[in-house]
């Protein structure tokens, strides 16, 4: 690959990387929602959080660097 080529495996780990990340800016949205007047709110926060599976996007994220790891790529 060339200098100025992009590693499609390290933008497909950004990317995976900046999901994790957000998930868990939004758990902790709605962790904090939960203890307030609102907390039906962080409820309702945490359930669409949770149709994305968010512990899945982390076994994604693990995968691929263990991957790429073992491929040297």
């Amino acid at each position: 690959m060339a200098e100025n080529d992009v590693n499609p495996y390290q933008m497909a780990e950004d990317g995976w990387s900046e999901l994790v990340a957000a998930a868990a800016k939004i758990q902790a949205a709605a962790n904090l929602l939960k203890k307030g007047e609102k907390s039906i709110d962080g409820y309702n926060i945490e359930r669409s959080l949770n149709k994305h599976k968010p512990d899945l996007m982390k076994q994604h994220l693990e995968g691929l660097r263990l991957h790429r790891k073992e491929n040297k790529v």
